[in-house]
């Protein structure tokens, strides 16, 4: 197996093993991975950190490759971000037929549009499909901000990409949306770990509640090394998503576990 990770936009990668586990697969019975991916590219498009002739931004996006099967992994915030790296770069997006977003926050999602339209010019056939976990188009509210608007950017932008003849598919479970990569769906959260603000709600089942994003998810490559992992923001929870993925997709190590995770103010026994 073969794994190369992007070394001009980095962000927050980490080498480890989590905890060691004899093989690949072993999973839930219906849940089990059977398929891994022998070569394993992952190249990091948006990211705060920047160098050469790339660009940075407070965004996230990475272009993930399994056995010639080309995923991205959330799309930035700025129109022009990933487009412009990925030229940077050399990086053909045009290959992309799916799409994971990892939450529905903008600087995760609002660079998908303007890739959408940049791509179909050479495949008019890229980009039909974008895994969602269930509750990413709830409406959200800051009440404590001042204000009891409505809002949630992606229900407004919904529509444009129906048009574009991109389907959202929400995923309530775990899911492998190519051979060897899958979408956690909703993360279950058994650890007390808090990563989100308490200044927003979501209405969920017709009441507002705290937004603990219950969209957050994350994608595992199953390799033959083991899972890499690619969160978001981490608003579930890094250890909570770790376990679920080992859990409900496969008992393996994790072999690689970058994106956002939101542990800079994290203390160090947090982080021990």
């Amino acid at each position: 197996m073969s794994t190369r990770f992007g070394r001009y936009l980095f962000v927050g990668a980490l080498l480890v093993t989590y905890p060691p586990s004899a093989a690949v697969p072993q999973g839930t019975p219906e849940r089990a991975a059977t398929r891994v991916a022998e070569n394993v590219t992952v190249t990091i498009l948006s990211s705060n950190l920047a160098n050469g002739a790339t660009i940075g931004e407070w965004g996230l996006s990475a272009l993930v490759t399994a056995d010639g099967q080309c995923v991205l992994f959330d799309a930035g915030r700025h129109p022009d971000t990933v487009l412009r790296n990925a030229e940077a770069l050399d990086v053909d997006l045009s290959c992309v037929t799916d799409v994971v977003l990892s939450h529905f926050h903008f600087d995760h999602t609002t660079g998908l549009l303007p890739i959408v339209q940049a791509v179909r010019v050479k495949n008019p056939e890229a980009i039909r499909r974008v895994h969602v976990a269930e509750g990413f188009f709830l409406p959200r509210r800051a009440p404590a901000r001042g204000g009891d608007t409505e809002w949630n950017q992606m229900i407004a932008l919904r529509e444009a990409f129906t048009e574009a003849g991109v389907e959202f598919i929400e995923h309530d479970a775990p899911t492998e949306i190519v051979p060897g990569v899958w979408v956690t769906g909703p993360i279950d959260r058994p650890h007390p770990e808090r990563n989100y603000p308490s200044t927003v709600q979501v209405r969920l089942d017709g009441n507002w509640v705290e937004d603990h994003v219950p969209d957050s998810q994350a994608l595992s490559v199953v390799t033959p090394k083991g899972h890499v992992v690619l969160l978001g923001c981490g608003h579930s929870g890094v250890v909570n998503a770790l376990d679920h993925i080992q859990g409900a997709i496969a008992d393996a190590p994790i072999h690689a576990l970058m994106g956002g995770l939101h542990l800079f103010s994290a203390s160090d026994e947090t982080l021990g």
